[in-house]
């Protein structure tokens, strides 16, 4: 999460990453997850995606993204104290930008 401090204009509080997910469109994108202290869901409501990320376990979903954009999701598990603080966002971009 990008603390308020350094956010820039049009971002949107609390929904803003350092490092974005970039992924091309109109391709096949698989995701492969884990976590690392305890469960978390890993979740985009706009591309339809949900899949929890389990220590010692690797889950794997797929999704198709038809159109570029910028798609907010969160962690939906209750995770600990900071679980409202663990945003997702994915970008979606031509395959001439993603390879470059």
């Amino acid at each position: 999460m990008v603390p308020t401090s350094d956010l820039e204009s049009g971002d949107l509080r609390l929904l803003e990453v350092d490092n974005r997910l970039v992924v091309p469109i109109q391709t096949q994108v698989r995701v492969l997850v884990t976590g690392a202290d305890v469960i978390h869901s890993f979740a985009v409501p706009s591309l339809g995606v949900k899949i929890d990320a389990v220590p010692g376990r690797l889950n794997q979903t797929s999704f198709f993204v038809k159109r570029p954009g910028i798609f907010y999701g969160q962690c939906s598990e209750i995770c600990g104290a900071n679980h409202s603080f663990m945003p997702i966002v994915v970008e979606a971009v031509s395959l001439d930008k993603y390879i470059h």
